[in-house]
């Protein structure tokens, strides 16, 4: 799927990118994103973060706290 039409980036091309990357901000360098009319950021933004997360293993779920609560 495409996430710059204007520059013909795809979900690939980012997902490609990111292993060898540490920032979204070094990923939209590197492809370009966002470069022509910048409709596509937000999404492309969204996204590099989703493959930085997984790429780190970092936890998205919410924690679940492990105190009681007493009346």
């Amino acid at each position: 799927m495409y996430v710059c039409i204007c520059n013909g980036i795809t979900e690939e091309m980012v997902e490609k990118v990111a292993s060898n990357s540490k920032s979204e901000k070094e990923i939209l360098s590197r492809l370009g994103i966002g470069s022509s009319c910048g409709i596509c950021v937000l999404d492309a933004v969204s996204k590099i973060n989703s493959k930085l997360k997984n790429k780190t293993g970092q936890n998205t779920s919410t924690p679940k706290s492990n105190t009681a609560i007493s009346n």
